[in-house]
């Protein structure tokens, strides 16, 4: 994760364990609390890896709210270890659940999105990903007694990445060592949604609002650019890029936008021309203004 990680056993159980970041505690808590415990990071229960959090309040509010600004970092997180499980399965406290049920029990809140095939995993989570993420964490009432100091329950989440015996059972142990570093860098996308961020400027903030709520654009797009060249990703989350810049007068409306991963919208910052189709989003017809060599 960039620094040493907290490994957590939960306490009674040898086959549950945390990877969790010590400095979760000192940025919401201050130098002198205990990172022992956050129940918020990478879970490990017996067959399953995940990404959790549970009866971490702070956190919750921090993922919910800076997903709320990027909410393709679930899909992000949950694709990149597509290859590691063989199930797909995500619950988190729901907002809506709690108003159908007029429950304020953890257990008749949660919402549950799963299914053996990726495809109907990914529409579900992704169709309307600003609409799901506003959907977590409603204010239930601590399970504890008044005073006790147990968190509030409604923080729950829970993201399966990876079969463990996948990696437990990997044929080397260098396909073992790679193998857990593609399930960190995947849940890497969610860890980095537990820390406070600057908010991002109002213009890109709306043109990423817009741009969401067309499904299927959630890939970068420099190869739909007429006269680009061949060049790769940089593996970074994708940015919503202005294809008129905005200094220009350019719109904040998603058929003046277009993903772009980080390398490819510095390389054409002004450098394009054109728009997205009006009545197929999914299409677009912008071509480089300058030699593709250029760049």
């Amino acid at each position: 994760m960039g620094r040493p990680a907290v490994i957590r056993g939960v306490k009674g159980n040898s086959s549950q364990w945390y990877i969790s970041d010590p400095s979760f505690s000192v940025l919401q808590r201050g130098a002198g609390s205990n990172p022992r415990g956050y129940r918020s990071g990478i879970f490990v229960d017996r067959d399953e890896i995940s990404f959790h959090n549970v009866h971490s309040r702070t956190p919750a509010l921090l993922l919910r709210k800076n997903l709320i600004q990027q909410p393709e970092a679930l899909l992000n997180a949950s694709e990149r270890t597509l290859h590691l499980r063989r199930y797909h399965y995500l619950h988190f406290s729901s907002r809506i659940m709690c108003r159908r049920s007029g429950s304020k029990k953890w257990a008749d809140t949660v919402r549950v999105i799963e299914s053996a095939s990726w495809n109907e995993f990914k529409k579900e989570i992704s169709t309307d990903p600003c609409a799901l993420v506003r959907d977590m964490f409603p204010d239930l009432p601590s399970a504890g007694k008044v005073g006790s100091g147990t968190p509030v329950r409604g923080s729950d989440f829970y993201l399966l990445l990876a079969d463990y015996r996948k990696i437990e059972y990997a044929k080397s142990d260098e396909v073992c060592a790679n193998r857990s570093s593609q399930v960190i860098d995947a849940a890497w996308h969610l860890f980095a949604c537990l820390y406070p961020w600057d908010s991002p400027r109002a213009r890109d903030a709306s043109l990423r609002r817009a741009m969401l709520s067309k499904p299927g654009l959630l890939d970068c797009e420099f190869r739909k650019i007429v006269n680009s060249d061949h060049s790769e990703c940089d593996g970074t989350e994708v940015q919503a890029a202005h294809i008129v810049p905005h200094a220009r007068g350019g719109s904040d409306r998603y058929w003046n936008g277009m993903w772009l991963c980080s390398k490819h919208h510095r390389m054409t910052e002004g450098r394009v021309a054109g728009s997205r189709s009006r009545s197929n989003p999914v299409e677009l017809d912008v071509r480089l203004i300058i030699p593709a060599g250029d760049l």
